[in-house]
């Protein structure tokens, strides 16, 4: 089997658990792209965050951020978007400042909260962003009214309240009142929304459908749940050993930990015997 295209998670995949992006996965990379491959980036990071590690690796197609909500090479000239449009977004935002919630709405330049209640909710709020400092964050005190005054989309929403019975009776608004949304529950009191279709998985498919490469044609490495559908996916699907055991389900092979070159591992042994692509 000839593989064209490797796609590669970012957090616990390529770096390691100090985010640290070490020499022999540089070097790796590189030389699968002298084999031709095309190697792209699939990762939960926003744009600035993720495009940082793809300069370091040299990288030159474009690369799937925000959860596969934006695909691009540059922050001007997105090749795919899959965002909540304005209206939806504004409509979202005025349900939820109905109740004691801190809102967070995202998009490929900046995040908008409103103002945190609590001073150590703005830690809070950026935690799993890997790089916060990075990616401005802008407070207001109103986020509905900031929206009537800035017509801007969003690449996804998260909401953060300590209320376990609040956050479930929220959950199950947003199935009721916004079907066009999808909703996912990372903690308890935490819920985040992204527009229906959203996913690592889709924007992956649209990458390589402009490329014209088939997915069979395509190593997935992640370990995360939403590398998940890749990984099953792919032509070639790999989980990291750091992996849940429901996501090493859903692989083809199990390579070694990120912070054991796993990823450094697998290409390796996948390329080491393929002939250039041309």
């Amino acid at each position: 089997m000839v593989y064209r295209l490797l796609a590669l998670d970012i957090d616990g995949t390529l770096l390691t658990n100090s985010n640290k992006l070490d020499r022999q996965t540089k070097d790796v990379i590189q030389y699968a792209r002298k084999k031709g491959v095309v190697v792209t980036l699939v990762s939960e990071r926003h744009f600035h965050s993720a495009a940082k590690v793809a300069r370091s690796l040299r990288l030159t197609h474009p690369i799937i951020t925000h959860n596969g909500a934006f695909v691009s090479s540059s922050m001007d000239n997105p090749v795919y978007t899959s965002k909540i449009e304005h209206s939806v977004l504004l409509q979202l935002v005025e349900f939820l400042e109905t109740y004691p919630c801190q809102i967070q709405i995202s998009h490929e330049r900046l995040s908008i909260s409103n103002r945190p209640r609590q001073k150590n909710l703005i830690a809070k709020m950026t935690i799993g962003m890997n790089e916060p400092l990075f990616y401005p964050v802008t407070y207001v005190d109103t986020l509905s009214q900031y929206l009537l005054e800035n017509y801007e989309s969003a690449t996804d929403v998260k909401i953060k309240l300590k209320d376990e019975k609040v956050m479930d009776d929220i959950e199950q608004a947003m199935g009721d009142y916004f079907p066009s949304l999808a909703v996912s529950r990372p903690s308890i009191h935490d819920i985040t929304l992204v527009r229906q279709g959203t996913s690592k998985f889709n924007g992956l498919l649209f990458f390589a459908g402009q490329l014209g490469i088939p997915l069979h044609e395509i190593v997935a490495v992640g370990d995360g749940p939403e590398d998940a559908e890749m990984i099953e996916k792919a032509g070639l699907g790999v989980a990291m050993r750091n992996a849940s055991p429901d996501v090493k389900a859903k692989a083809d092979w199990v390579t070694r930990t990120n912070e054991m070159n796993g990823v450094a591992y697998v290409v390796r042994e996948v390329f080491r015997k393929q002939l250039r692509v041309h």
